[in-house]
């Protein structure tokens, strides 16, 4: 008898303002740019990544804007950090990017 494995895979999206733009701005040689790849290919294979973020610190821009409670923060290269959230959509959990930043952008949102 042979053993059937079931791959869990998650739809992975970026937010068109806030994460997307930023992204594409990143060149491609940059650790900054595999690093993120590195952290979509893991999303996509229902690995978290990150530090999940306390729900008393999530900023309130996020849980207005996308309604989510389960916000993770990933250092990345050069003080840039990438914000990201896990929701639940008609009963299918997906990743979203939310937000691709540097530090003291990332400071301003977090109220720091």
């Amino acid at each position: 008898m042979q053993d059937s494995y079931h791959v869990i895979t998650l739809e992975v999206a970026g937010d068109p303002v806030d994460f997307i733009p930023a992204f594409n701005h990143i060149k491609k040689d940059l650790l900054r740019y595999n690093a993120v790849r590195d952290v979509i290919n893991n999303l996509k294979h229902d690995k978290l990544v990150g530090i999940r973020i306390k729900q008393e610190q999530i900023p309130h821009h996020y849980i207005k804007k996308h309604d989510v409670n389960a916000v993770f923060k990933v250092d990345l290269p050069g003080y840039w950090r990438l914000i990201y959230g896990i929701l639940v959509i008609h009963g299918e959990k997906k990743a979203l990017l939310m937000e691709l930043f540097d530090h003291e952008k990332y400071n301003k949102r977090f109220g720091y």
